[in-house]
């Protein structure tokens, strides 16, 4: 990023209103609660460009290109993306410090921040152990088990619920409302009324390693309210995410002298352990689990033990967290938490000896998914046999360690009643086909590398392709964030692949499932140009929601259609693999019955 840190970056985007930007350059008319223009890109007559003020971001039909501020003054001046930065920080009068950290702005801008989450927290403490009006708060800790010394000594607390309670208490105290807007502690309505960014939430302060409060997760207490379970501060200049791991502060000492580090999915569960004694645990805060973690972790174990829930959501985040792990070349093992559990959930049940040995009887990675793939197929019949060792040959291709490699390979040749010499042929195709994905990277690298010098203002990349259905399920949660729990239950993953834009639909889910969620804007970060591109159509032309059914029911109905969908796929699989005289009559029979199941359910479908 040419130097510029990613806190200075998100400074720079919350001071650059995007009406305010583009209104510089194209005449803008207010669309109901939407802006639109003529195509800055293209010549045209009937306006087909629009920019929407409370997602702070624009898209233009007419070109296909969509975006942030960033990428608007990218395309329109023909920058890069550091060019841009400085463009709109001059703009706004953000000071980039070109002297690293040493700069005096920085540091006492920094320090101001710090002084001001200190003091916040403080309060907030002070209002959960004496306001009348915490006691749901205080309820939900004694429903919890969660005594008041643990609550003491995270420093739990709770944002009032009024309209601008910390606003008030914030400035009479002394601090500015700069000070305010810059920690994200106070967000502004489309009015331009300003208002607490929490409210009625029990807040849970985010420490660096050093133990200073730089930011804040809020969780809901109305299990009723229609809103997102945890809110988690923005990125400001004293939070990065991908650079903080919660509970750190307490935790370093004990992970390094354990030499090992217990990786949890959520603070609660963090907290739940610290109690019960158990010391070396850690806790992504309100994201993935990212690369600079794994390198956090690295300086402090040898180790570490994936201690996720069981459902599908935590099973997705493990896979992906043993990814980025590996690729630091730490030792990775996984705890295996009973079905419907968590630690937070297991430890308040169960003797804390329970979830020691489950701990201590995690296996490593590479067994674990070995034991999981056996489970998910049938390796009593040639055809799981396969599916198993095609799964798990690419997993070995991925193992750097000769000698770990070949012990993992003929326990694996062993499991599945294989020759070693048949294991190895599906390895160096998976090998090869990793050779590939790389070279592709690469060359897609290179290319991005070259255009980035700047971006051309001309038509867009391909355009994603999405599936209608898709396009519909993304539509309705992208405006009710509150269905994403129902649709979570019950979408099966199968169902969307080979589907445009059934990438995107979960990891939407995956966000959400591990409140990583925050709004559409930091979610559009993460994703490729052409999914911006695509975002930002959905979101300014929404597809109307049905009005003769509840939400809830579109919801289910969407589901539905995708299950039977999938099934009719399916159904053809069957029908032509029972035909097949290869199979045993064993195998001939699953298929049929799987057959009957599926024609029970959806009796239309066609033959």
């Amino acid at each position: 990023m040419a130097g510029i840190p990613p806190e200075i970056v998100e400074q720079v985007r919350h001071a650059c209103d995007i009406v305010d930007v583009i209104g510089s350059y194209v005449p803008l008319k207010k669309a109901g609660a939407k802006y639109k223009a003529l195509s800055p890109f293209n010549k045209e007559k009937t306006p087909s460009f629009y920019v929407d003020p409370s997602r702070q971001i624009f898209k233009c039909f007419s070109s296909g290109h969509g975006g942030d501020v960033f990428k608007f003054l990218m395309l329109l001046e023909n920058m890069t993306f550091p060019e841009a930065v400085r463009r709109l920080a001059q703009r706004a009068g953000v000071v980039i410090p070109e002297n690293g950290p040493h700069d005096p702005q920085a540091r006492s801008r920094r320090e101001e921040l710090l002084a001001l989450h200190a003091a916040v927290a403080a309060w907030w403490q002070k209002l959960l152990k004496t306001d009348p009006a915490a006691e749901p708060a205080r309820a939900y800790l004694r429903n919890r088990d969660f005594p008041d010394s643990l609550a003491e000594e995270f420093g739990l607390g709770f944002a009032p619920d009024g309209f601008d309670g910390t606003l008030k208490w914030a400035q009479k105290s002394g601090y500015s409302l700069e000070a305010l807007e810059t920690a994200r502690l106070v967000a502004t309505s489309e009015k331009g009324t300003r208002y607490d960014f929490f409210r009625g939430r029990l807040m849970i302060p985010i420490h660096d390693e050093s133990g200073q409060v730089v930011a804040f997760s809020g969780r809901l207490l109305d299990p009723e309210a229609k809103a997102q379970k945890y809110v988690n501060s923005p990125e400001t200049p004293i939070f990065v995410k991908s650079r903080i791991l919660f509970g750190l502060n307490k935790t370093k000492r004990p992970i390094i002298e354990a030499e090992s580090a217990v990786l949890c999915e959520g603070q609660i569960d963090l907290m739940r352990c610290w109690q019960k004694g158990i010391r070396h645990v850690v806790a992504p805060q309100g994201t993935a689990f990212t690369d600079q973690h794994a390198r956090i972790l690295k300086r402090l174990a040898k180790e570490v033990v994936i201690c996720f829930d069981a459902d599908r959501a935590g099973q997705n985040a493990a896979q992906r967290s043993i990814d980025v792990l590996m690729k630091e070349g730490l030792q990775v093992r996984i705890a295996r938490i009973p079905q419907g559990e968590d630690p937070d959930s297991l430890l308040r049940k169960q003797p804390v000896t329970v979830f020691e040995n489950i701990l201590r009887e995690a296996k490593d990675y590479t067994r674990h998914l070995l034991d999981a793939a056996c489970e998910e197929e049938d390796i009593s019949t040639p055809r799981g046999r396969g599916a198993v060792a095609q799964k798990i040959a690419q997993l070995i291709a991925k193992i750097p360690n000769a000698v770990q490699r070949e012990g993992f390979l003929l326990e694996v040749a062993r499991r599945l009643q294989v020759t070693r010499a048949v294991l190895e042929e599906e390895v160096r195709k998976a090998e090869a086909q990793q050779r590939r994905t790389e070279t592709q990277q690469r060359n897609y690298s290179t290319a991005q590398e070259e255009s980035s010098s700047a971006v051309a203002p001309g038509t867009a990349s391909e355009p994603l392709h999405v599936d209608k259905m898709i396009e519909a399920m993304l539509s309705l949660l992208l405006t009710n964030p509150e269905l994403v729990p129902l649709v979570s239950r019950r979408l099966n993953p199968a169902w969307l692949e080979g589907l445009g834009g059934g990438e995107v639909l979960s990891n939407l889910l995956d966000a959400h499932a591990h409140d990583a969620w925050e709004d559409i804007t930091h979610f559009m970060e993460e994703c490729d140009d052409r999914t911006k591109d695509y975002l930002a159509g959905l979101l300014l032309t929404p597809q109307p929601a049905p009005t003769e059914v509840t939400l809830e029911r579109h919801a289910d109905q969407l589901l539905h259609n995708m299950d039977k969908r999938w099934k009719q796929q399916r159904l053809q699989i069957l029908e032509q693999a029972s035909k097949t005289d290869s199979l045993s009559t064993e195998e001939k029979m699953k298929y049929l019955v799987e057959i009957q199941v599926i024609r029970r359910q959806f009796p239309d479908l066609n033959r």
